[in-house]
């Protein structure tokens, strides 16, 4: 096996880590919002979580920047693989429009399912404690109820609002499907215009992509469009030998000093708190760095531009900073290679797709009670607007702590299930889609069929083109 079909692995390993830290994320903002801030409030000294580097699984921002990450290289890696390992770009542009063809139905088909199964869960009523419990985030993540033929509606609505503006009432998690659909499709256009171009010049696209979404302050553009450029950019570096043969040259430096370095650092900027930054002094300190260097918000940094969100800007420092350690360090390409990592990383979108509905579900029954009682309508004021109710508290700590271990193992249970049969069934979906509508490579009958379609009328038995003899001819020859 060679070294780069070798630590590719890597790649599986990471996703695995990011669906677990999806996970804790969200476990985080239904059970303790607090660890979002750097300490309960100002007066009170820091937890444990709460302080850098051990904040960064549970404030999220790193979960979904990090999949768009390892889309950018996964949707480039095979077709940049045929034409540098094979010189063929031909054949590179024809697993673009392969892979071009894949992608809808493999992200579509599994979020519709997922949605599918939320909406029945709701018709009988499951999210009613989630409706009722104190955490206002579980409380906008689950549908209202509502009567079965509005939600009949609302289903179809949620379906196609998915995909176009990224509402979906029955699993608001999915909100991350149709910028990483798009982002793929970047990567392909991308590798299209590129692929006939000096390496050089390939790699200056790809740093200029880069640098343009960095500097561009709309919503998400760190998110999504500067971690789908550097998923490219590494992608074709690791395919390019004299850059490959410089990384085993300086293996130890780049090892053991500069990716270290690279974690630490970026990691540092990378615990930039949600909100109430003034609360501690580390924070504090980079909001005046960074954030706002003037102390009157008329200009920020190279790394946090004027009118760019702080937090997702440092997130996306930190996941760039990991990126290249691990794309310079064998040694952590290893240990993301390991089996375990495996199996968390080819569950992994099973994982993003089931989590939501079981926390909404079992995980707030375990901890609120799964009758949604005691419960009083607090009815509405004078001018019509609904009063605050008494939203349902915590049983206890122990039943959180019961709650976490029962989800997590439901939910990576559940995901098996889905990778089994659910998953298996769209690939097959996909599959047949993909052998009706694309030509067959060994020129066997579809070849016969397309090439008539497309007007060629004489086509022999295995699929070429017949020469027409002077009799045939209707026309004198060109």
């Amino acid at each position: 096996m060679s070294s780069n079909q070798r630590n590719i692995k890597w790649v599986e390993g990471l996703r695995g880590i990011t669906s677990a830290l999806v996970i804790a994320t969200h476990l985080a903002r239904a059970w303790d919002f607090w660890l979002f801030w750097p300490r309960d409030s100002e007066e009170v000294p820091p937890r444990l979580l709460q302080l850098p580097y051990l904040r960064i699984p549970f404030q999220g921002r790193i979960g979904v920047p990090i999949f768009a990450f390892l889309t950018g290289f996964v949707c480039a890696y095979k077709p940049l693989k045929l034409a540098y390992q094979h010189s063929n770009a031909p054949a590179a542009l024809k697993s673009v429009a392969r892979s071009a063809f894949r992608r809808p139905p493999r992200l579509v088909l599994p979020a519709v399912i997922a949605t599918l199964i939320s909406f029945v869960l709701s018709c009988f009523g499951t999210y009613t404690v989630a409706n009722r419990c104190d955490s206002f985030w579980v409380r906008f993540d689950a549908p209202d109820p509502v009567p079965f033929t509005e939600n009949f509606q609302r289903l179809f609505r949620s379906l196609l609002t998915t995909w176009t503006n990224t509402e979906n009432v029955f699993d608001r998690h999915q909100w991350a499907m149709r910028p990483l659909l798009i982002g793929a499709f970047q990567v392909y256009i991308v590798l299209a215009a590129t692929i006939g171009m000096r390496f050089k010049y390939r790699i200056l696209v790809h740093v200029l992509l880069i640098v343009y979404w960095l500097m561009n302050t709309a919503d998400l553009t760190e998110t999504f469009g500067a971690n789908l450029a550097l998923g490219t950019l590494l992608a074709e570096l690791s395919m390019h030998r004299p850059t490959q043969n410089f990384i085993s040259s300086h293996q130890r430096l780049l090892c053991y000093v500069i990716a270290p370095l690279l974690i630490l650092v970026g990691g540092y900027l990378g615990s930039y708190p949600h909100e109430h930054e003034d609360w501690s002094q580390w924070s504090r300190q980079l909001h005046q760095v960074f954030v706002d260097p003037a102390g009157d918000q008329s200009r920020g940094s190279i790394l946090v531009p004027k009118g760019a969100q702080g937090g997702r800007r440092f997130s996306t420092f930190f996941i760039q900073c990991t990126a290249i350690a691990i794309f310079i360090s064998p040694v952590f390409q290893k240990a993301l290679s390991h089996r375990w990592l495996q199996w968390l990383g080819h569950h992994s979108f099973a994982v993003y797709l089931v989590h939501g509905t079981v926390l909404r579900t079992v995980g707030m029954w375990i901890v609120y009670g799964f009758s949604g009682q005691p419960w009083v309508d607090p009815g509405r004021n004078e001018d019509g607007t609904p009063k605050e109710p008494e939203w349902l508290h915590p049983k206890s700590r122990s039943h959180k702590i019961m709650a976490i271990i029962v989800f997590t193992a439901l939910t990576y249970t559940a995901a098996w299930a889905w990778m089994r049969w659910v998953d298996t069934a769209c690939a097959r979906a996909t599959q047949w889609l993909e052998k009706k509508v694309f030509d067959d490579e060994d020129g066997g009958g579809e070849r016969k069929e397309s090439l008539a379609e497309k007007g060629y009328a004489h086509v022999n038995g295995n699929g070429s083109l017949i020469r027409p003899t002077e009799a045939d001819r209707s026309q004198p020859p060109p």
